[in-house]
């Protein structure tokens, strides 16, 4: 199981982080988050999603014990939706409805990850 649980953040934090580092813009307006005037921040977010994905391949296929522990990665987890928290009741996340409920969405899916990977220590 826990191998699974690595897999889902491989394929959830791979894929959000190309798409930030690809077309940090186009992703903001299909989504429906606010306008990126300047593109530096979400593709430097994007990088650091896919430093983090490739951590998590390196533990996955190695047998090294001190690469990201599910300990870890509870912590990027729960501080992200912390954050993404804090801008939603602030008003500051999202242009439109649709944008608030995905990050409302993404919100909850980060906390539930973080719950069932506690459950792994």
């Amino acid at each position: 199981m826990l191998q699974q649980l690595l897999w889902t953040e491989v394929f959830l934090k791979g894929s959000l982080g190309i798409i930030l580092a690809v077309a940090p813009g186009r992703a903001a307006a299909i989504l429906g988050l606010p306008s990126v005037g300047n593109a530096f921040w979400p593709r430097l977010t994007g990088a650091l999603l896919i430093g983090i994905t490739a951590a998590l391949l390196l533990q996955g296929s190695l047998p090294i014990t001190k690469m990201i522990t599910p300990a870890g990665l509870i912590v990027i987890n729960l501080s992200s939706a912390t954050m993404l928290i804090s801008m939603l009741v602030l008003g500051k996340a999202a242009t439109t409805r649709r944008g608030n409920a995905l990050l409302w969405v993404a919100t909850a899916g980060l906390t539930l990850l973080s719950l069932v990977e506690i459950s792994f220590i």
